[in-house]
């Protein structure tokens, strides 16, 4: 079973969200009768096993190779951060704050912020790109609703709202990664004591994010929630004509 799981991309984090999706849209409580350990490790166990993932993933990085791998990552990071920057300011400039058919300005600022760094560490894995465990962290940053929420704060200021900022949670995902990277390149057999973590804590990790996602909640959101999908693949078309004609990732860096 485990290696027809492993011919789908992505497939050993995929697979468990998917049946922990399923398992809790239909039985929402059942973590409520079984708690202690169980609801710990199943359910609120998100942010440990990022912990424990972005370590393990910091004992890779080389300082030495650190130039060239931000050369290949860094540029799609940014693109995607300002693309997605301009699509919400162009929403907020002719919708407003309450947004149109059911989308308001926080929905599609997340949604348009969103990434998946699981899933593109899943899939790098898979195909021997153990280096990119190493900038999963500023993926995360990406995928969490800190990113959009920094926008939303200025936007809110310049209307004379209040722009509070937590900057705990840019810093906690930072603090493993340091901690791993020191240790990886002090000695490189903590690297190979612990990067073969990665892939064994995305099952758990797919799991966990499982558990807050609602089949039935998808259902419900309608047409608004197709369409908000459908723009979402549409709007970053243009990361696709990035990738093969500026960052050139299968030419090789």
């Amino acid at each position: 079973m485990l290696k027809r799981i492993a011919k789908i991309p992505a497939g050993t984090f995929l697979v468990p969200m998917i049946i922990s999706m399923l398992l809790v849209s239909f039985f929402p409580g059942m973590y409520d009768v079984f708690a202690g350990t169980t609801q710990a490790a199943f359910q609120n166990g998100t942010s440990v096993v990022i912990g424990f993932l972005v370590f393990a993933a910091g004992t890779t990085l080389d300082f030495k190779k650190i130039g060239p791998l931000l050369k290949r990552h860094l540029p799609m990071v940014i693109f995607k951060l300002i693309l997605s920057t301009l699509y919400i300011l162009a929403f907020y400039w002719l919708f407003g704050l309450e947004g149109i058919w059911g989308i308001n300005l926080l929905t599609f600022a997340c949604v348009i912020y969103s990434l998946n760094p699981a899933v593109a560490l899943a899939i790098h894995s898979e195909y021997g790109d153990q280096q990119f465990g190493a900038v999963y962290g500023i993926y995360g940053i990406l995928g969490m609703s800190f990113t959009p929420l920094i926008l939303l704060s200025v936007l809110t200021a310049s209307g004379g709202g209040n722009a509070g900022i937590d900057w705990n949670p840019i810093i906690s995902i930072f603090i493993p990664l340091i901690i791993g990277a020191l240790l990886g390149n002090v000695d490189p057999d903590f690297a190979d004591f612990f990067s073969p973590l990665i892939g064994k804590l995305l099952p758990f990790l797919g799991w966990n994010l499982g558990v807050g996602m609602n089949l039935m909640d998808a259902v419900s959101s309608g047409l608004s929630g197709l369409l908000m999908a459908g723009l979402f693949m549409v709007l970053m078309l243009p990361l696709i004509l990035f990738d093969k004609y500026v960052t050139k990732v299968n030419d090789g860096v």
